[in-house]
């Protein structure tokens, strides 16, 4: 009768252990309030509120990304093998935006959503992978990126741009060749319209002499954007 009991409480524990390992957990993060769904293999989900708005997200890290809304509803799918993804205020405007990060042989190629308060969803800026590394200019509506461009990153470009329409668009670039092979060492930088590209300034570089080409960025396009408008 004893062995009975025994083994009558350890099914009743077994089973009670198994029903709480399949509940869904609840969290508080950052005064937001988030419940994490329970995995299956690889697979990521969790319903949160960001920007007042209930909605899901899903992630197979290397494989792909789901935006579901509060209804169950799919407001957007990549399957381009995206590893992770981040909420950041990329067009500072108070609001979360959510930044897809992938595993590329150029740096800091992402694909954003940016919240649309109007419309209280995420939507896609096409093109935005075409700019990696990018940064916002405070006080404009214009970014620019970088990207190596050759000869171990001796080579590279860096672009402005402005997002309209739910794409970037394009209106600058700085070319820099600065390999030690080149016969066309310097700067180049361009205003582009449309499909027109037309060089506006060069800046000539000796060897060594240009090491801080991220402050060399920055400072051009913050002093400069306004020319390329």
């Amino acid at each position: 009768m004893k062995k009975l009991f025994y083994l009558i409480t350890i099914i009743i524990f077994s089973l009670s252990c198994k029903q709480k390992d399949n509940e869904t957990e609840f969290v508080l993060i950052n005064n937001e309030t988030e419940h994490i769904l329970p995995e299956k293999d690889s697979l990521q989900c969790k319903i949160q509120i960001k920007n007042g708005v209930e909605f899901e997200t899903c992630i197979s890290p290397y494989d792909f990304f789901i935006l579901k809304s509060s209804t169950g509803e799919l407001i957007y799918k990549n399957s381009n093998q995206p590893y992770d993804f981040t909420y950041t205020d990329f067009n500072e405007d108070g609001y979360y935006d959510i930044e897809l990060h992938f595993m590329t042989n150029v740096p800091d190629v992402n694909e954003i959503l940016l919240f649309n308060p109007t419309s209280n969803s995420f939507i896609e800026i096409e093109n935005f992978s075409n700019f990696p590394a990018s940064k916002k200019i405070r006080g404009s509506k214009y970014y620019y990126s970088y990207h190596r461009s050759g000869c171990a990153d001796l080579n590279w470009d860096s672009d402005l741009y402005y997002i309209e329409n739910n794409i970037a668009v394009k209106i600058g670039n700085i070319n820099a060749i600065e390999c030690d092979d080149s016969n066309e060492r310097g700067i180049y930088i361009y205003k582009i319209s449309r499909d027109m590209k037309k060089q506006i300034e060069f800046i000539p570089t000796e060897k060594k002499d240009f090491d801080n080409k991220w402050e060399f960025i920055e400072k051009y396009w913050t002093n400069n954007f306004m020319n390329f408008e």
